[in-house]
């Protein structure tokens, strides 16, 4: 099998023969099936205008494969087992820290990569490579947010922000979770398919900027028990606004380009949680994995292409369809 890898070079991806070598102490070899694309790898190839492009690294992050060869003393895995790879590998349970922050994860835009056996976690052997290899940002990041923080019970309301990936895995799994969803965008075809989702109801923002008002008049006054904030244009002030009292806002997104102003007397007189959300942990992906083995939920995916096909994939990406863009290698 031919191996490669491909870096970074002006904005542009380039192919490069890639050096195999012998397999560490606890490493494994993780044969790359598919990789799902998500906005920061866009950034990172072509920047954008607060951030600059980075030449000269393998890029991407979220991958599925199969274990190709384990090194000395691994007991995780076996050849054949299948996998996908975390975000931050050394966050592997507890609260997040500074060390654990820090410690990113190699690129994965290659035929294989050789990783140690605790950054990776099992596959759901109903879901393709393709469909794992959306897990490890979007899903797990939705998972954060709607399950691990605890602010939502069976019964309860979710605001959910926008329809890009994250927000299609949150909407998942609080219908899983028996809650009642609330999406705010701005698309009507997207607000459609996210009513084929599981949505109890949608608010587009281009007919109701407005849209706290909106989330008050559909929970009689009450608000919402979770809001999940995308971080776009004024989004907070709104946020804070839609939550019911003794809610939670979980910050998640940083779409828009300058500060998203605070109210502050809305979470100080209602006893607001503000939450930020990073990714998850290992424990926390295991314990979503497991969630997604029983549901048998399926993610949604816009678009496949081949690994030659990745600028194509790109350019499909910045267009911001209904579902996560995948690599199958």
């Amino acid at each position: 099998m031919e191996h490669f890898i491909y870096r970074t070079a002006n904005g542009r991806l380039v192919r490069e023969a890639q050096l195999v070598q012998p397999l560490p102490a606890g490493y494994v070899r993780l044969r790359i099936g598919a990789i799902a694309l998500n906005f920061r790898d866009l950034y990172i190839v072509r920047g954008n205008a607060s951030r600059p492009r980075v030449d000269g690294c393998i890029p991407f992050t979220d991958a599925a494969g199969t274990i190709d060869a384990v090194g000395a003393g691994v007991t995780r895995f076996t050849p054949g087992a299948r996998a996908s790879t975390t975000v931050l590998p050394a966050w592997i349970d507890g609260p997040l820290s500074a060390a654990a922050f820090s410690a990113g994860a190699p690129g994965v835009f290659a035929s294989s990569i050789d990783v140690h056996e605790s950054t990776l976690v099992p596959s759901p052997d109903y879901l393709s490579d393709a469909q794992a290899a959306t897990l490890p940002v979007a899903a797990l990041t939705a998972w954060h947010a709607v399950v691990e923080l605890g602010a939502l019970r069976a019964g309860d309301t979710v605001v959910v922000q926008t329809t890009g990936g994250v927000a299609l895995f949150a909407i998942q799994f609080a219908v899983a979770l028996g809650a009642r969803v609330i999406v705010v965008g701005r698309s009507p075809e997207k607000l459609e398919k996210a009513h084929a989702l599981g949505a109890a109801a949608t608010i587009n923002t281009s007919q109701t900027p407005d849209w706290e008002q909106a989330v008050l008049a559909l929970t009689a006054g009450a608000g919402a028990r979770l809001v999940l904030d995308m971080g776009l244009d004024d989004s907070l002030r709104r946020s804070v606004r839609a939550a019911a009292f003794e809610g939670t806002v979980a910050v998640i997104g940083v779409v828009q380009q300058q500060s998203n102003l605070l109210d502050i007397y809305p979470v100080m007189n209602k006893n607001l949680r503000l939450r930020g959300v990073e990714t998850g942990s290992r424990s926390m992906f295991e314990r979503m994995a497991s969630f997604l083995q029983a549901q048998r939920i399926v993610p949604v995916i816009a678009a496949q292409f081949a690994a030659d096909q990745a600028e194509q994939a790109l350019d499909c990406l910045s267009e911001s369809p209904f579902g996560k863009v995948v690599l199958r290698m």
